[in-house]
């Protein structure tokens, strides 16, 4: 059973992140979406945008 969990980690954490990374992606076009945005939306669409690509990241590295 113990064996069982560890296999089911990865997948578990990649599941997770892609959720995150889409819940990121959906802020990032919302913020695009806009006609115009304020300085702290642009440095908060800035911010999403580096999360994003570090979740990125993350998930290919364990996807191996």
């Amino acid at each position: 059973m113990a064996r069982q969990r560890r296999s089911s980690q990865p997948e578990i954490m990649l599941e997770r992140l892609r959720k995150k990374h889409a819940k990121l992606d959906a802020k990032v076009e919302e913020l695009s979406g806009r006609p115009f945005l304020t300085p702290a939306e642009q440095m908060e669409a800035q911010r999403l945008k580096k999360q994003k690509l570090a979740m990125k990241d993350q998930i290919l590295r364990l996807q191996g």
